[in-house]
C-alpha cells in the first residue's frame, strides 16, 4: 500500500512539473534598462510576457531563448 502511494505521488509531481511553460529570454545590450532574464512563467498571462519582451527590444536590448 506504501508503494501505490509514493508511486502516485512521484507521478503526481512529474504532472506538475511538466505544466512549466519553461519559456525564458535573456535580454543584455540594453540602452537605459538593466540586462534581465524575462520567463514566461513570472507573468500572469502570456500576452503580459510578450509586452514585457517587446519593451526590453523596443529599448535596444537584445533577447534570445535562454
Amino acid at each position: 500500500m506504501k508503494n501505490i502511494f509514493y508511486v502516485g505521488l512521484f507521478l503526481l509531481t512529474i504532472g506538475f512539473m511538466s505544466c512549466s511553460k519553461d519559456n525564458c529570454k535573456e535580454c543584455t545590450n540594453c540602452k537605459t534598462k538593466a540586462n534581465a532574464t524575462l520567463c514566461e512563467d513570472d507573468f500572469e498571462k502570456t500576452s503580459n510576457f510578450n509586452d514585457e519582451v517587446d519593451v526590453m527590444i523596443s529599448d535596444g536590448c537584445t533577447c534570445v531563448d535562454k
